[in-house]
């Protein structure tokens, strides 16, 4: 499901995407997917199924970012695998990529920045805010800038995004019920008006 596709990037090859998943853009955000390619680089961005990626997020890739499923990605989150420039060479577009692995049932917290090389174990927990660089267990939460742990999760059963489209789940009716609400006061005389008139 992508709400609002006209607001979804998709910049360059190698981008594929799991089933089940839910994208939300909205025009001053939108969702960014970019995998940059030449003879040098090869960026690919390989998302799992139920993941869940909010507005005004950024996956840009010029070697590897696998996103294991269910993982929850919080608005305006950024996930690169390069630096994009040296630290010398400034023209260096290279600047030795790393690849970024984030496994299933991962959830990342509002303007997180998870950098090249970072590796994100399943079930974790990165608070708003976060700046990830380096790898981080299974089951704990980490945060701050450089993140570190704050505490560990039990690892109990935890329940998925994936359980939402179980044949017992209502979460997809309850998704028309709510597009249903949102959208019953527009009308057609509304839409016109909303072309000439925007702001009203």
């Amino acid at each position: 499901m992508i709400l609002n596709p006209q607001h979804l990037k998709i910049f360059g090859n190698n981008i594929s995407i799991g089933d089940y998943a839910t994208l939300i853009t909205a025009s001053d955000k939108r969702i960014d997917l970019s995998t940059w390619e030449t003879d040098k680089i090869n960026g690919e961005v390989n998302l799992g199924a139920y993941i869940l990626i909010s507005p005004g997020t950024s996956i840009r890739s010029a070697k590897k970012i696998t996103i294991g499923e269910s993982t929850m990605i919080a608005s305006d989150v950024t996930i690169t695998d390069s630096d994009w420039h040296g630290i010398y060479d400034r023209t260096d577009y290279i600047a030795t990529p790393k690849e970024v692995i984030i496994e299933d049932n991962v959830w990342i917290g509002e303007k997180s920045i998870i950098l090249k090389g970072s590796k994100i174990g399943k079930n974790s927990i990165i608070g708003a805010g976060s700046v990830v660089s380096g790898v981080v267990p299974e089951n704990v939460v980490f945060a701050g800038n450089p993140a570190r742990e704050i505490k560990k999760l039990d690892q109990g059963e935890f329940v998925t995004r994936k359980s939402l489209f179980s044949e017992s789940s209502t979460y997809l009716d309850d998704l028309l019920i709510i597009e249903k609400k949102t959208l019953e006061a527009n009308t057609f005389l509304g839409w016109i008006k909303s072309i000439f008139w925007p702001k009203k």
